[in-house]
This record gives structure tokens, sequence and C-alpha cells, in this order.
């Protein structure tokens, strides 16, 4: 009797303390169980499918087969970039065709990237170049195959392309992609651009060079060498470059200007100390004292900011408006100064002291 009393009270206990749960709902209390459950276990999948290219456990049972863990093949630049760091690249140069580079409507050109293997896993002949946007120029990057590349060794590879039949600027974005059709790139893709300029005697290229060039200090003097930064007696120096432009008709149309300022040598760390190298339109010539600007100026249409910037020639759409307004007179002409301040506190001279600068244009005559 005591046993059979002690079974009876025991379940009369459990059913009184179910009564007293929250809620008062036992098949409500059995479904967050099931819900909380269900959530730890979807976050955990999650996580490990972060971490593994497929999953091979599931939560519950399915009749549906599970995934293979082989990629599927495609013919196509997979939109997967590379998780890990097994394959990474990192852009060197670029060995042929800089950036920009004016080429005539249906030119054939090879553009070839030095890149570097950053990553931790060898390339090989399984990896590819392919196209990833922008304008292909008629590449076909899958056909391009490299041999064995080790971590951190080197590679050129090249493609064959066409410039279009259309003038205008155009880039072509690429990437390399690894046995399993993975793509990856630096750290995205890396480009070619090129500008198509109009084809025939409407259109001429020409090279300007200063017809005039000079600086002038904080301290009121002159000099004929175009010197942008300080002294080492804390003066401030700006340079000037005034290009004869009274060859070009004043009706023409400006189709491209590239600037080549990368003939100078420095003194200290002018990029350091003073901040970027800013370039502004004006009429300065024959300079004087008043042609120093002391304050804050606006307008900029050329700026570099280290000296990586200023070693590479590019084309510019500013100056190319700028050049384009100032058809008609005879000079086109500009004031190089440092950042918004013109000098700094220490006592070494920091400063770019240009040669050769030069303004490559393609104009179509009226």
């Amino acid at each position: 009797m005591k046993r059979y009393s002690f079974v009876f009270a025991f379940v009369l206990m459990f059913a009184l303390s179910a009564c007293n749960l929250p809620g008062a709902n036992s098949e409500a209390a059995a479904n967050a169980v099931k819900t909380s459950a269900a959530e730890t276990v979807s976050a955990q999948l999650a996580t490990n499918a972060a971490l593994t290219p497929s999953a091979t456990n599931t939560p519950e049972p399915s009749n549906t087969p599970e995934p293979s863990n082989t990629p599927a093949a495609t013919n196509t630049s997979a939109p997967t970039a590379a998780t890990t760091s097994c394959d990474l690249a990192f852009f060197v140069t670029d060995v042929t065709i800089p950036d920009g580079t004016d080429f005539s409507p249906g030119d054939t050109f090879t553009k070839t990237w030095r890149l570097r293997n950053t990553g931790t896993c060898t390339w090989t002949t399984s990896y590819s170049l392919v196209f990833d946007s922008g304008n292909a120029m008629g590449g076909h990057g899958e056909s391009v195959r490299m041999g064995s590349v080790s971590p951190g060794q080197e590679v050129d590879i090249s493609v064959n392309l066409t410039a279009p039949a259309t003038a205008g600027d155009y880039t072509g974005y690429w990437k390399l992609r690894n046995a399993s059709g993975v793509t990856f790139g630096v750290p995205g893709a890396f480009y070619v651009e090129i500008d198509v300029v109009a084809s025939g005697s409407s259109g001429t290229n020409k090279t300007l060079v200063p017809a005039s060039r000079g600086s002038v200090s904080s301290d009121s003097t002159t000099n004929t060498n175009p010197n942008a930064g300080d002294t080492n007696g804390n003066a401030g120096y700006q340079a000037f470059v005034s290009f004869d432009i009274s060859g070009i008709p004043a009706g023409a149309t400006i189709n491209t200007v590239r600037v080549d300022f990368s003939d100078y040598d420095t003194l200290s760390d002018p990029f350091g100390s003073l901040g970027c190298l800013r370039g502004y339109v004006g009429t300065y010539f024959p300079l004087d004292a008043s042609d120093y600007f002391a304050g804050a100026p606006t307008g900029a249409i050329l700026r570099w900011c280290s000296t990586a910037e200023l070693n590479s020639d590019f084309l510019d759409d500013d100056v190319k408006a700028a050049l384009q307004s100032a058809l008609g007179s005879s000079t086109f002409q500009l004031r190089l100064q440092f950042n918004e301040t013109t000098t700094d506190s220490d006592a070494t001279a920091d400063m770019v002291r240009f040669g050769d600068v030069a303004l490559i244009l393609n104009y179509t005559a009226p």
C-alpha cells in the first residue's frame, strides 16, 4: 500500500507542477523548447557553412540527397570569391599598355599584368585568366593558362585585345580563376584602361611642354626653376608652368589630355610633411611676388598625394575641360602648391623640383 501511495503522490505532484508552469500550456512549452533547439541548430549550421564549402550534416532527416562537395563545372567567371588565404594575388605593375593608352578604333594590342602570388597555394596550369566586368575588348581569357607559380613568386600574364570601334574611354576588369572555378583578384579585379580616339586626319596629337616656368616664394623672391614646397628656413615655394596653346585652333575639340609630370626630384619628404600637391589654373606670367597664393585655395584640377602618383602619367578630364575653355587664348597656365598650407615646422627643406613636364593631347580641328 505504501508503494502505491508513493506513486500516486508523485503523479499528482507532477500534474500540479505542470499546471503552474508559466502559460499553463504544455503544448506551448514543448513548442518553445523545440523552437529554441531549432534556432540553436540553425545557428550552428550557419557557422559551419561559413567555414566549409558545403554542409555534411542536416538538422533533420531528409529524403533530399545531400549536395556533393565537388564544385559544379562552369564556363563563365563564378561570382564566388575565395574566402581563405589560399588564393590571393597582388598587382605589381602594368608591363604593357599603361592606363589611358590611346588607340585608334579596331587596333589590336596585348595587355600584360605582372602579379605576385601572395596566398598559400601554388597556382598551376589549371588556373586561368577570366573576364569579370566592363568592356571585354574581344578578350578570351579562359584560354590563358599559367605555369606553376609558388607563393611569393611573380608572373606576367597576358591577353590579346581589340580596341572598340567607337571613340571613348574603355575599361575592362579581369580576375584569376582557380582549379575549382572560384575567382579571385587583387583584391577584387585588375583592369585594362584605354582611350579610343578618332582616326583619320581630323584627329591631331600634340605634346605641350612649358614655354615658361618658375617659382615664387612666400618671402617674395622668384626663381626660374619650378619648385614647390618649403625651404629649411621655412619659406614656402609655389611652382608655375605656362604652355603655349596658340597653335591649337580656337574651335577645336579636345578629345583627350594626358598629364605627365613624372620628371622631377624631391628634397626630404614633401608629401609626408606638406600633404597633397595640387594644380590651379590662372594667369600668372610674368611672375612676381603677387603670384604667391597665401590663402586656402579652391578649384584644383590636379592632385598628387604621393611620389607613386607623381610617377604615373594619366588621362585627366578636368584638365581636358580647362584646356578646352582656354582655347582662343595664347597660353594655358598652372600654379602648383602643396595642400592648403605652404610650410611646415621642421628644419629641413621639403620640396618637389620639376623638370620636363608635359601635357599630351589629341584634338579634332573644326
